[in-house]
């Protein structure tokens, strides 16, 4: 299914999406510092509006009907759902004090937790992050299994949910009503993308609710970024049949996103996980520093070493940010390491002049930090005010024994003016990319 590129198109389905309570979800109920502004961005409904329970007409416990699993079987797995009154009666010493009375506001209780495993007093720490223990629960009915990573805006941990019988992760937002406008931009970005069918490439959004004043977002659990898959191989790099396989299905994510008028703005390895351990499908997660095209949202975006010029040179952005981001990842799946590899923002530009040239002077002309980087005649100085040697290497130069067609789509998205960088329709049908058909399910078996 296609998208329209209209921006205002775009922004009115986000918004109706949100206002609607996420009504196409399941159920009604990802990392950088960056300069906040509001997000025009609310949900209009309360995310979890649930009667109170107060033992009255208590009724038997219920238990979930069998799920059809992956091969189509039915699973024999079962979860028992209480009532707030019976969890009460028969497990008050797993619960503390405040969960007594926490428990009243959800109709359907599926796990506990441990008392052994709980916080009884504050549930966040002094950055507002949520504090979990492995065994304790998060509204009721996830388990939590172990902690994933965390950033600038939460944590994500792994979770079993007892009602659907599976496991999942979570990010869990931190604290105060400017995380959440965060989460609640994310999954609408989400949910739009998932409506329309971009699940093959886009992490699919299960839930949102919000937990001790904690926005979270489920989604499906992924197995390993392609950070950790280079880091278990020791950094040596992955066979360009699966590079290319890889990259063809990031650029279908991203021709989603950008006809779709939404920018990624924090493309990298550690956001683009494998569906299986043993296979080459991937998804892109954490659309948190996500987007519109003309609706932007964050100044400061985008990892370091995977950062467009004319973002760290304050020059404007659009869509193709994302694409200098490919261009450094498929580097760096080759390679082993990242081609720019920058200790602060004018080193990283130091970097790229070193291999791809002087910044354009139309950039340098739109840049609002021109004084922070350029001398009087437009040309990139290093820390120490001397003019920096453009075209010292190369990437040509760098990967010797690449394929010609890779290092010329590499350089297609190294163009330092973003309007020559090609866009991820054209990436689609580069040489490289139709040089050969792709399979997108194979084995990770070979390595450069």
């Amino acid at each position: 299914m296609s998208f329209k590129s209209n921006t205002n198109s775009t922004r009115a389905r986000i918004e109706n999406i949100l206002s609607s309570g996420f009504k196409g979800s399941t159920r009604s109920l990802s990392l950088l510092p960056i300069s906040h502004t509001s997000s025009k961005f609310s949900i209009g409904k309360s995310i979890l509006r649930t009667s109170l329970d107060l033992g009255n007409n208590q009724k038997p416990p219920k238990r979930t009907p069998p799920t059809k699993s992956s091969n189509g079987l039915e699973e024999t797995k079962t979860c028992l759902i209480m009532s707030p009154s019976k969890a009460l009666l028969d497990h008050r010493d797993k619960l503390t004090e405040y969960e007594y009375k926490e428990i009243a506001n959800y109709a359907e209780i599926y796990f506990v937790g441990n008392a052994k495993k709980k916080y009884t007093d504050k549930f966040c720490d002094d950055r507002l992050y949520y504090r979990t223990f492995v065994g304790d629960h998060l509204a009721y009915r996830y388990e939590i299994q172990k902690h994933l990573g965390d950033g600038s805006f939460g944590i994500v941990i792994q979770c079993f949910d007892h009602k659907t019988q599976t496991s999942v992760a979570i990010k869990i937002l931190r604290k105060g009503e400017k995380f959440a406008k965060i989460g609640e931009m994310e999954a609408g970005v989400l949910e739009l993308l998932n409506t329309n069918g971009d699940d093959d490439t886009i992490v699919q959004k299960l839930e949102q609710f919000k937990f001790r004043g904690h926005f979270c977002i489920v989604y499906e659990l992924l197995s390993l970024d392609l950070y950790q898959f280079l880091k278990k191989n020791e950094f040596r790099g992955i066979s360009m049949n699966i590079i290319k396989r890889i990259a063809v299905q990031i650029i279908i994510a991203l021709k989603h996103m950008h006809n779709a008028s939404l920018i990624h703005c924090d493309l990298k390895p550690e956001n683009i996980l494998f569906k299986s351990e043993k296979k080459s499908s991937i998804k892109l997660i954490d659309f948190g520093s996500a987007c519109e095209r003309n609706n932007k949202i964050f100044t400061y975006i985008q990892s370091r070493y995977y950062r467009a010029p004319e973002v760290i040179i304050d020059a404007g952005y659009n869509e193709k940010i994302d694409i200098w981001s490919l261009g450094c990842i498929l580097f760096e799946l080759y390679k082993g390491v990242p081609i720019f590899q920058g200790i602060n923002e004018n080193d990283q530009l130091c970097k790229i002049v070193e291999i791809i040239g002087n910044i354009p002077e139309n950039l340098v002309q739109l840049s609002k930090r021109r004084q922070l980087f350029f001398n009087d005649n437009g040309l990139l100085m290093n820390k120490d005010g001397v003019v920096v040697k453009p075209g010292i290497n190369s990437v040509a130069g760098l990967i010797r024994n690449a394929e010609k067609n890779f290092i010329d789509f590499l350089l297609e998205c190294f163009k330092l003016d973003p309007n020559e960088r090609f866009d991820a329709e054209t990436a689609l049908v580069h040489p490289w990319i139709k040089g050969g058909k792709q399979t997108s399910s194979r084995n990770l078996r070979t390595f450069n």
